[in-house]
């Protein structure tokens, strides 16, 4: 049964997404992989409380403030959430305690990462949501034989103060006790005390004098290796991983075979920063366990990894892609939550990169050409392929994506009036689709462009809706049909009672301001007949249907049903 309404219009505070999402917790994020920047929802202050700068804008600063030993990291949790990235992400979710300005809370950090042209993921999108304050007694005490980690890393900061002066590297190794949880079933608590107190004592007969070993969590140990070469680091973690397996180890209850995965990190090829050296280290040992590697994962710059729009001639290669006419449409239905009949399809971008059938990804693809000053005129391309789309097609309506860029651009403007005003009835089959972030640098602005688009016949869609950029006085200016909830909030339904509280919410607030709702990122029949008990509009995810190049040229039996 649909919700009773909760809006009350002497107070829109109360439901303001913002103050919404802060109060359960939560704050949305992007995540660029490839360059390590992180993004945070315009409430993560709210959230997170006074977090450095260093962890809120860098991917691996934030993976510092992971308590070790209390869950993956995000950083881990992408790396080994396998899969594969056919267009529209792969989940990856996790659950870590952090220190958070000083307070230490369990959080739940849950998205869909993205793949670069490569195959390897290059973006996520993700929320993060705080559940509560860590106990006392869920971490391990660090007593006794037990280092600090706050100690290892005033070790390490004095170790880089120290030597990289000299041009002398800092490698940090860490190392694990591979399946210790199987060893832990078979020979039981005290017996694995025993086995890790034996793999300490043999860490330590092959540490060299000048070096420093440090067990810090109930199985993890760091190393810190002072003027050891980039060459030698391989053959340093060998000979640790080599002094654990040599023999194996005897414990009252039986003779285990053990086995050491180790991650290393370099300053200052990483870092010159501790947290970020250590979190390195520490993600590059989650690497090592997934891949079961008997050497060293050694944790590599993502600047290494060469965005596409740093390649030579890549200007050149993409105004070639428009001429060579290699631009082309995907398109993803998108259906009545009640009915599951097709109501419009969303064109999606796809680039081909030449004439053997791959394509960017267009998760690297449209950030790099906003960044080269070139998604205008891929806008506009996509633009004119609608149209074509629309009036060969006279039962299909589509929704198209507008980058904030292009929508304030005169020039796409112009394009839009002169293709729609070609043909009778083709606005009126068009749906505009513009970013919720699009809407706040200049509302009053964004809202003229969007009431000129509505004037010619087209709806106005609000895409990835609910990260609490803008607020409902604002939402009431724009000339909005449709509101698209952001799959982040949609993909937890069956997990958070708060996501399944928010978005009951947003569809809420839609159906006070009059307009209909999309729900993203529906997978499962769960979600779907959730979301259509709670009466949004729409769906869009896999479970209904994926995104899939539209032919040439497109057969006449092919159909959509309008809005």
């Amino acid at each position: 049964m649909p919700v009773p309404s909760i809006f009350n219009a002497r107070d829109d505070s109360r439901v303001d997404p913002r103050n919404l999402l802060s109060s359960i917790g939560e704050v949305v994020y992007t995540w660029d992989i490839q360059s390590d920047a992180l993004t945070w929802g315009p409430n993560a202050a709210d959230v997170l409380g006074p977090i450095p700068e260093g962890a809120m804008a860098r991917g691996l600063g934030f993976a510092g403030l992971v308590e070790p030993g209390s869950g993956r990291s995000r950083y881990d949790a992408v790396f080994s959430a396998g899969g594969q990235d056919q267009g529209e992400g792969v989940i990856y979710r996790t659950r870590y305690a952090a220190d958070l300005a000083g307070r230490r809370m369990w959080v739940e950090d849950a998205g869909r990462w993205f793949s670069g042209t490569d195959g390897r993921a290059a973006c996520a999108r993700g929320i993060l949501r705080l559940e509560r304050q860590v106990r006392p007694d869920e971490l391990v005490t660090q007593t006794g034989d037990l280092g600090d980690r706050s100690a290892l890393l005033e070790r390490i900061g004095s170790a880089l103060a120290e030597h990289l002066p000299a041009d002398r590297a800092i490698v940090v190794l860490v190392g694990a006790i591979d399946e210790l949880a199987r060893l832990n079933d078979d020979f039981g608590h005290e017996a694995t005390d025993e086995i890790i107190s034996a793999v300490q004592d043999r860490l330590r007969s092959v540490t060299r004098r000048r070096d420093h070993l440090v067990r810090y969590s109930s199985n993890r140990f760091a190393i810190l290796l002072t003027g050891c070469p980039h060459s030698q680091v391989d053959a340093a973690a060998r000979r640790f991983i080599k002094a654990v397996a040599k023999t194996a180890i005897e414990t009252q209850r039986g003779i285990a075979l053990v086995r050491l995965r180790v991650g290393a990190a370099v300053a200052p090829d990483i870092s010159s920063h501790a947290g970020t050296l250590l979190s390195a280290a520490e993600n590059a040992l989650g690497g090592a366990k997934a891949a079961a590697c008997d050497a060293a994962v050694i944790a590599r710059r993502q600047e290494s990894r060469e965005p596409p729009d740093m390649r030579p001639g890549f200007d050149v290669s993409a105004l070639a892609a428009l001429n060579e006419r290699r631009v082309e449409l995907a398109l993803q239905p998108i259906v009545g939550a009640k009915s599951r009949e097709v109501a419009f399809h969303e064109a999606l971008l796809r680039v081909a990169l030449g004439s053997d059938g791959a394509f960017f990804a267009t998760a690297e693809l449209v950030p790099l050409l906003e960044r080269r000053g070139l998604v205008r005129l891929f806008d506009h391309r996509v633009l004119e392929l609608a149209v074509e789309l629309l009036a060969t097609n006279p039962a299909m309506t589509l929704s198209i994506n507008v980058s904030p860029r292009s929508l304030v651009d005169p020039e796409w403007l112009d394009a839009f009036l002169a293709c729609t005003g070609s043909a009778r009835g083709i606005a009126q089959r068009l749906v505009v689709e513009v970013t919720e972030t699009a809407t706040i640098d200049n509302p009053l602005k964004v809202a003229r462009l969007l009431g000129q688009i509505k004037e010619r016949g087209a709806r106005i869609a609000i895409d990835d809706f609910g990260a609490g950029h803008t607020s409902l006085r604002h939402l009431r200016a724009f000339p909005i049909d449709v509101l698209k909830i952001d799959g982040t909030f949609t993909q937890n339904l069956r997990r958070s009672t708060d996501d399944r509280f928010y978005v009951r919410t947003l569809i809420d607030l839609a159906r006070h301001l009059d307009v209909e709702t999309v729900a993203e990122w529906v997978d499962d029949e769960l979600q779907a007949s959730m979301l259509a008990d709670w009466g949004v509009t729409y769906l869009q995810g896999h479970l209904v249907g994926k995104a899939e190049l539209c032919p040439k040229p497109l057969p006449l039996q092919a159909r959509a049903i309008g809005m």
